[in-house]
C-alpha cells in the first residue's frame, strides 16, 4: 500500500522487489485494516457488526443475568480487543458497542426495548463499588493503547521502538510526543494516551542520580506520586544528595531539614541502594510493571473524580454508591451466581416491583399480585405480604424481619442481613430469591406455590450450601502442617515482619533451629522507618540473612508467611516493587554468602 505521493515508477520497482502482486488497499491483514480511512468510525464498524451479529445469536435462547454476565465479559466485550491494542477505536464507536450489549443485558429474548433499570456507566462500576465490573470499552481501549507505550519505554532497542524514534521523535523523549499532522494513526493512538501512561509512572531509587527531587515522581505517596514540599530556596537538585554517600543509605537530618514531616515519613520509608541504578516503575501495581487491568483502575479512578467534580456527591450518577456497604459481600455468598446477581439487583432496588415500574412512567395496578391488599414495593413484597410473613415466622425469623421493616433503604437490610450467622444469612438470601420467583409466577397468572413447598426448597438449598461451605472450610483446615524439622545439617529459620502503617514503622523477628528443634539463634528488632507490609517483611528478612551469615550458618531454609518474598526471592518478578532494590541485593547476598538456601511459603497459623 503506497501513499498518494508515491510516484508509479516507485511503486512497480518496489512490489517487483518483494515479489508483490496486488496492491493492498481496503483489506485487512490479521485481522486489522491495512488502509485507515478519514473516517475512523467507519473503517473500524466491522468490529460492531461481528459484536451485534454475537448477540444477535443469544437472544434466540432465554438466558439468566448470570449466564449473560459470563457471554459479554468473556466473548462481547473481548471481540474487539485485538484492535484496541493498536488502534484508537474513538469513544463514538465504543459507545455505540457499549449501548448494543446494554440492550442484551436487559431485554428478554426478542423483546429489546425492556426498561433499562440502572444506566451503563453503574454496570461498569468495579463489583466492589457496586457496579457488575463490565468494562468501559473506550477506557479499556485507552488502557490497551498505553501497554504499548509501556512496552516502547521499557525496550527502547527492540526494532519497533528505534524505527518509531526515528521517524516520530528522534531528538526527544517519548514521554513527551505530541500529536502532529503526517503522523500514521497507529503512532496517534499512541500518544494520546502518553500523558494517562505518565500519570502512573514512578522512579524506584537507587543512586538516585537520574531522579530530579522536585520534577520527577519518586514519593510513592497519593496518586500524584510527589512530595507536597515547595522547593523555596533549596539548592539540592538530585536525590542522590539526600544520600549520606558514606553508609549508602538516606541523610535523615538533611531531610528533615528540607522537608515538611509528612513528606520526611514517606521519603525516609523509600528503600534505597546506592549501588543500583535508578529505574522507571509502574506505581499502581504490586510488582512496579504495567498490566492493562492496573491502568484500566486508574483510567476509572480518574472519570470517578470528575464525574464527582462535576457532579457533586449528591448527583444521581454517584448517589447509589454507598459508602458503608460492602459490596463484597454480596459475591462472597456461597450462592449460585444467579442468586447473588438478585441480591445485587436488590441492594439497588432495580427490582421490577410495581411501584417501581410505576414511578418509570407506565401505567398500571400497583397492588402486590399475591396479596392485592397493598401496594408493591420492595418492603411490601419480601417482609410485609402477609404469605411472605408466614415463610419468615415458619423460618423462626419473626424476630429478624421485624427489625428489617424498620429499616429505611435495601442497602440498610441487605447490610442487617449479610452479617447474620451463616445458617440465618443463607435462608434469608435463599427465602428472598425463592419468593421473588414466586411472586413472579403469580404476577403472569401462575398459582401461588404452597408456603410448604416455599419451605422445603429454602431448607434443602440451605442445608446443601452449608454442607458444601463446611467441606471446603474443612479441606483448607486439613492442608494445614505442623513444623518440620529440617535434614541434617541444614538450619530452618522462620522469619515474620509487621506493619503500623499509621506510624510507617515496623518490628521483624526470626528463629533459628536445627533437625533436632534445638533453637540456635534467634533476633527481633524494630524497622523504624518502613512503607508497607511488603517492605517490612523484606526488611525482617535482609536482618535475617545477615545475622545467621554473620554466625557461620550456610545452609538454610527460610520459612515466611509471605508469598510475594517467596517469589520475589527466586525470581526477578518483583524487581521493579518499591521493595526491588532490597530484593535484588537479597539475592546477590545469598548467592555470596550460602551454599544452600531456600525460601518456603508456609500458612499464617503454624
Amino acid at each position: 500500500m503506497f501513499s498518494r505521493n508515491t510516484r508509479e515508477q516507485q511503486k512497480v520497482a518496489l512490489m517487483q522487489e518483494l515479489e508483490i502482486t496486488v496492491e493492498a488497499r481496503n483489506e485487512k491483514y490479521l485481522g486489522l485494516p491495512v488502509y485507515m480511512g478519514r473516517s475512523i468510525k467507519s473503517t473500524f464498524a466491522y468490529l460492531k457488526e461481528r459484536v451485534w451479529k454475537r448477540i444477535q445469536g443469544w437472544k434466540e435462547k432465554l438466558l439468566s443475568k448470570a449466564r449473560k454476565d459470563i457471554l459479554i465479559k468473556a466473548i462481547a466485550q473481548a471481540m474487539p480487543s485485538y484492535a484496541m491494542s493498536c488502534f484508537d477505536l474513538t469513544k463514538t464507536l465504543c459507545d455505540e458497542i457499549s449501548t448494543m450489549i446494554c440492550r442484551f443485558w436487559w431485554a428478554q429474548q426478542d423483546q429489546e426495548n425492556k426498561v433499562h433499570w440502572l444506566s451503563w456507566e453503574v454496570l461498569t462500576w468495579r463489583k466492589k463499588r457496586g457496579g457488575l465490573g463490565f468494562r468501559d470499552l473506550h477506557l479499556f481501549n485507552l488502557a490497551m493503547l498505553a501497554r504499548q507505550g509501556w512496552r516502547l519505554l521499557m525496550n527502547p532497542e527492540s526494532l519497533c521502538a528505534r524505527v518509531l524514534k526515528a521517524k516520530y521523535f528522534a531528538n526527544g523523549q517519548l514521554l513527551n510526543v505530541q500529536e502532529a499532522p503526517g503522523i500514521s494513526y497507529a503512532w496517534r493512538s499512541i500518544v494520546r494516551v502518553m500523558q494517562a501512561l505518565k500519570e502512573g509512572l514512578i522512579w524506584r531509587v537507587g543512586d538516585g542520580t537520574q531522579i530530579n527531587i522536585w520534577n520527577d515522581p519518586w514519593v510513592p505517596a497519593g496518586t500524584k506520586r510527589r512530595h507536597i514540599t515547595p522547593r523555596g530556596r533549596v539548592l539540592l537538585t538530585r536525590v542522590s544528595e539526600l544520600i549520606d554517600p558514606t553508609t549508602g543509605e538516606w541523610d535523615s537530618n538533611l531531610i528533615r531539614e528540607v522537608f515538611w514531616e509528612e513528606d520526611v515519613q514517606n521519603i525516609l520509608a523509600i528503600p534505597v541502594r546506592y549501588d543500583m541504578e535508578d529505574s522507571i516503575a509502574w506505581h499502581n501495581d504490586i510488582k512496579g510493571t504495567f498490566s492493562v487491568k492496573s491502568a484500566y483502575h486508574v483510567l476509572d479512578d480518574e472519570r470517578v473524580r470528575q464525574t464527582r467534580r462535576q457532579s457533586g456527591e449528591s448527583s444521581s450518577s454517584i448517589s447509589t454508591q454507598s459508602v458503608e456497604f460492602n459490596w463484597q459481600h454480596i459475591w462472597k455468598l456461597p450462592c449460585p451466581p444467579k442468586v447473588k446477581q438478585f441480591i445485587w439487583r436488590l441492594a439497588h432496588n432495580s427490582l421490577p416491583v410495581r411501584k417501581n415500574i410505576a414511578r418509570r412512567g407506565i401505567e398500571l395496578d400497583t397492588r402486590c399480585p399475591v396479596c392485592s391488599r397493598f401496594d408493591e414495593d420492595g418492603g411490601h413484597c419480601f417482609l410485609k405480604c402477609k404469605f411472605v410473613r408466614k415463610c419468615w415466622m415458619l423460618l423462626h425469623m419473626e424476630d429478624i424481619r421485624v427489625q428489617l421493616t424498620e429499616l429505611s433503604s435495601p442497602q440498610e437490610m441487605l447490610h442487617k442481613i449479610l452479617f447474620l450467622e451463616e445458617r440465618k444469612r443463607i435462608e434469608i438470601v435463599l427465602l428472598l430469591w425463592t419468593w421473588w420467583e414466586a411472586r413472579n409466577k403469580v404476577n403472569v397468572g401462575d398459582p401461588l406455590i404452597s408456603i410448604d413447598q416455599t419451605l422445603y426448597r429454602i431448607r434443602s438449598m440451605a442445608a446443601e450450601l452449608i454442607s458444601k461451605e463446611a467441606g471446603n472450610t474443612t479441606r483448607k483446615r486439613s492442608d494445614s502442617k505442623k513444623w518440620a524439622p529440617p535434614i541434617e545439617g541444614v538450619i530452618k529459620i522462620n522469619v515474620d515482619g509487621s506493619f503500623l502503617a499509621d506510624q510507617k514503622k515496623g518490628s521483624w523477628g526470626f528463629i533459628a533451629r536445627d533437625h533436632e528443634g534445638l533453637v540456635l539463634l534467634a533476633g527481633a528488632g524494630t524497622i523504624y522507618a518502613v512503607h508497607d507490609a511488603q517492605c517490612a517483611e523484606m526488611a525482617a528478612c535482609r536482618m535475617t540473612l545477615e545475622a545467621t551469615a554473620a554466625n557461620g550458618m550456610t545452609r538454610i531454609i527460610i520459612e515466611t508467611d509471605c508469598s510475594i518474598m517467596v517469589t520475589a526471592l527466586k525470581s526477578n518478578a518483583y524487581d521493579q516493587a518499591l521493595a526491588g532494590v532490597w530484593f535484588r541485593d537479597a539475592r546477590i547476598f545469598m548467592s555470596l554468602n550460602f551454599s544452600f538456601v531456600d525460601i518456603v511459603f508456609i500458612l499464617r497459623d503454624l
